[in-house]
């Protein structure tokens, strides 16, 4: 490994990992000033001290440029003209170097604190308010505002000139990259909403980092690169939506790092009154090498986020276990950072819910139990607030923590070099983030003016917005973004008069503003038809708005599902597998995905699609009652039992007359199943089912008959007991009985005459199988009770011959006469067995 990569491990990382003689040696390759510029920009990067880089007229001189001008394209022709007299490791290294340290200073102002400056020297011909204006606008991309209160926006444009613009310039650099993916999603988290194409620099920036090999190594260092790539990974992933990519990378770190950890039980109580130990959730930790030893914290506990203890008269701070659980196992940072990943992942892909929340819980504990990175601990304390708000026991709490945040963001200690260690690999807030928390906890509470003087001192126009409307004061809402608009008119602002009035001429407005690229006021304009189910005219306009922006997840699910309503089944299609391409754990995409390729007449397709949903949620009965119905038409009959029997296992019964006569011509007509093999092999399965279905559903006709039918089919083949022969008769006996129990059978034509067929093939079943019955006195007793039955129905036909007309009639004498046969001829059966 070469010194320069040496170096390059230590600045990702932002710990000292190289020697004084790796410095030396890249110096000796230097000329004039570049072995000092070099020297002085790695030792202020990895103490932190990223406003001394940008206090040095060599830096200075490569960063100071007219806005006017063009900003871009001015820092990118100084590094050009820096790197094109003497493009060598080193200068390309410095390069480097003051990207980073802009980047960082970025997230310093915004997100860890402590307070940064030095951003007013950068750009010559714009100061002050102007200055700030100017440089966030310039971070709009492709319609997309970034958040106007960010605090010094020109590091921001500094380190995307220098990591992303530069990025091609920078070949001697193994780290450029991921650098330029570092960039690229500090820039995303500034947007006030997700970018397609930040999306695509990301995820190709990734793909490069993935692939290079300059992490390559077992030693502890290559260990801790690659933990922190993977949790980066799986982190920007995440953000996207996109559940199994992040999942894979969690995977891999886990398997990484020689660990398990999963939820189980432990005896503990959890409130000072509790007598006895009850079972609580715990994250169990099990390490499968070497323990991780001096694991100390990166600064003096004093200076963390502080973990501020609950103080509540019933519940106890922290669950006393009976016996200690394996908390004791040391985790490295890294390791912290993957299991509050994981404990973010599960909560985005669940419901909300008392028992998800819990389980939330058990994981942020853990990460809590042992402070090593400031970073770390601040996030986890975040997620904990964002859990205790719904708690009224925990809520007091919460907003006291959100409090200490953003105290711990003001505190000058410790540096910010230690603040942002593993920075990328956590969900740490941005202030506004905390900020914008607490005002909906304010909300929630019911202190709305409290709620509305957060917003309003952050200027959140959209919580401003939200919270009016849902008190009922649009008025005021609208006056405050007319105020604002008076001030300066942009695409966003009038996005938010729409929000406000509900006027979709606004968004139109908006729309022109922006010169047709606010992928935001399509979309308003489209939801606000699609939620008044004008589905017809929503789609042109979500339809533009995924065109311009298309990780719009909602957008597409509103596109998908306004295109099944006017029944553009290939829209449809192509909607909602955008949405599982985001989202691929989302059961209601697949599902409906598969209701329009039904639609479409493609059942292969809707069949694996369904499959598709199922895996995302196993518990919800109308997927498999859709799986249930395609597995039927695509001859997978072996999964259309076991999805029966899984539907009764949820919903306690199912009842399918239709389905279940389909699954007995299968069987008893042999007809191949998807695979070719003939149905017949099926027969004792659909018996178990419905010996299952008739146990919870008693009054089917169409169950009951299909499930004697099996039985007839056992019997024609010579395969039947003198016990199969009597359940047969039993189970069209309650077949006939649940169909002439039906109110004012004997009223209606159809329904009368489907009563004499029962009644002749039961009679005429009788009469074929008794002889199976060796006892007499069982014969007689069945023979008697049929011929009871029947000479019942026949009388009720009789009574109301009056109901029915001529023709009617004529239908159904045929059908009387051949009944009375058939009973005449057991009435004779009867009598012999006497």
């Amino acid at each position: 490994m070469n010194n320069f990569v040496r170096i390059e491990r230590s600045v990702v990382l932002g710990q000292c990992v190289y020697s004084s003689e790796d410095l030396s040696a890249c110096e000796t390759t230097a000329k004039g000033n570049d072995a000092s510029l070099l020297r002085f920009l790695c030792e202020r990067f990895l103490r932190g001290e990223f406003c001394e880089v940008f206090s040095d007229e060599r830096v200075k001189e490569l960063t100071k440029v007219s806005f006017r001008e063009g900003c871009f394209d001015q820092l990118y022709q100084k590094c050009a003209n820096y790197l094109g007299t003497d493009n060598s490791c080193v200068r390309q290294l410095a390069v480097l170097l003051i990207g980073a340290s802009a980047l960082k200073l970025f997230i310093q102002s915004n997100w860890t604190g402590p307070a940064a400056s030095g951003s007013e020297e950068i750009f010559t011909d714009v100061t002050g308010d102007e200055c700030h204006r100017l440089c966030v606008s310039e971070l709009e991309i492709n319609g997309e505002p970034s958040y106007h209160l960010i605090e010094e926006p020109a590091f921001l444009i500094v380190a995307k000139a220098f990591l992303l613009s530069c990025r091609r310039l920078l070949s001697a650099c193994s780290t450029a990259d991921w650098w330029a993916y570092r960039c690229a999603f500090v820039h995303q988290l500034v947007l006030l909403d997700r970018s397609f194409s930040l999306y695509k620099e990301i995820s190709e920036r990734l793909s490069q980092v993935e692939e290079s090999t300059f992490w390559a190594g077992d030693d502890d260092m290559s260990h801790k690169l690659k933990m922190q790539f993977l949790m980066e990974a799986a982190m920007a992933h995440l953000y996207y939506f996109e559940v199994t990519k992040c999942r894979s990378y969690l995977d891999k770190a886990k398997l990484l790092s020689h660990f398990d950890f999963e939820l189980t039980g432990a005896l503990g109580k959890r409130t000072y009154h509790q007598e006895n130990a009850l079972s609580q959730l715990v994250l169990s930790v099990q390490r499968k090498g070497s323990c991780v030893e001096d694991l100390q914290p990166a600064c003096p506990l004093v200076h963390f986020p502080k973990n501020l203890p609950l103080k509540d008269d019933t519940i106890m701070n922290e669950i006393k276990f009976d016996h200690e659980v394996s908390s004791n196992t040391c985790l490295a940072p890294e390791e912290q950072c993957l299991i509050l990943t994981t404990c973010i992942l599960n909560k985005n892909i669940s419901a909300p819910e008392a028992l998800r929340d819990e389980e939330m819980m058990a994981y942020i504990e853990r990460v809590l139990s042992m402070p090593l990175a400031w970073s770390v601990q601040f996030s986890a304390l975040f997620q904990r607030c964002r859990l205790e708000t719904k708690s009224s026991r925990r809520v007091e709490r919460s907003m006291s923590q959100l409090q200490g945040l953003v105290d711990a963001v003001k505190a000058s200690e410790p540096h910010a070099g230690i603040r942002q260690e593993l920075f990328f690999c956590t969900r740490s807030p941005s202030v506004w983030d905390i900020e914008k928390e607490l005002g909906h906890l304010f909300f929630s509470l019911g202190a709305t003016k409290s709620a509305l003087d957060v917003f309003l001192k952050y200027e959140l126009w959209e919580e401003v917005i939200s919270c009016y409307t849902k008190i009922d004061r649009r008025d005021k809402a609208e006056a405050i973004v007319r105020r604002l608009l008076e001030q300066e008119e942009t695409a966003h602002l009038y996005c938010l008069l729409g929000d406000a009035t509900q006027d979709p001429q606004h968004f139109e407005k908006a729309w022109e503003i922006s010169k047709h690229t606010s992928s935001r006021a399509q979309r308003s304009l489209g939801l606000m038809h699609y939620h008044k189910k004008e589905f017809k005219d929503a789609i042109p306009y979500l339809e533009k708005s995924v065109e311009l922006n298309g990780i719009q997840m909602n957008v597409w699910f509103a596109l998908g599902y306004s295109a099944m309503q006017v029944e553009d089944y290939p829209l449809c299609v192509k909607a909602y597998k955008r949405v599982v391409n985001l989202d691929s754990d989302s059961f209601e995409a697949w599902n409906n995905m598969a209701s329009a390729y039904i639609h479409m007449g493609d059942k292969p397709k809707a069949w694996k699609v369904l499959q598709e949903s199922l895996k995302c949620n196993y518990e919800d009965w109308r997927v498999w009652e859709n799986y249930l119905l395609v597995c039927a038409d695509v001859g997978a009959f072996e999964e259309c039992i076991k999805a029966w029997h899984r539907l009764i296992e949820i919903k306690g019964k199912h009842a399918d007359g239709k389905l279940a006569k389909i699954l007995v011509k299968v069987v008893s007509e042999g007809i191949p199943d998807m695979h070719g093999k003939p149905g017949s092999y099926l027969k004792p399965k659909l018996l178990e089912l419905f010996g299952r279905v008739t146990s919870g559903v008693t009054n089917d006709a169409d169950i009951w008959y299909c499930y004697g039918s099996l039985y007839k089919l056992s019997r024609e083949e010579g395969d039947s007991s003198e016990e199969d022969t009597e359940r047969m008769l039993q189970f069209f006996q309650k077949s006939f009985r649940c169909l002439s129990q039906k109110q004012n059978w004997e009223k209606d034509v159809d329904t009368c005459s489907e009563v004499l067929t029962r009644s002749k093939e039961l009679l005429e079943c009788y009469m074929s199988s008794i002889e199976s019955i060796p006892n007499k006195q069982r014969r007689h007793q069945l023979l008697s009770s049929a011929r009871i039955t029947m000479k019942g129905t026949l009388a009720i036909v009789d009574r109301h011959k009056a109901n029915f007309t001529s023709e009617q009639l004529q239908k159904l004498e045929p059908m009387v006469n051949s009944v009375t046969e058939k009973l005449e001829q057991v009435t004779a059966l009867t009598a012999s067995c006497d």
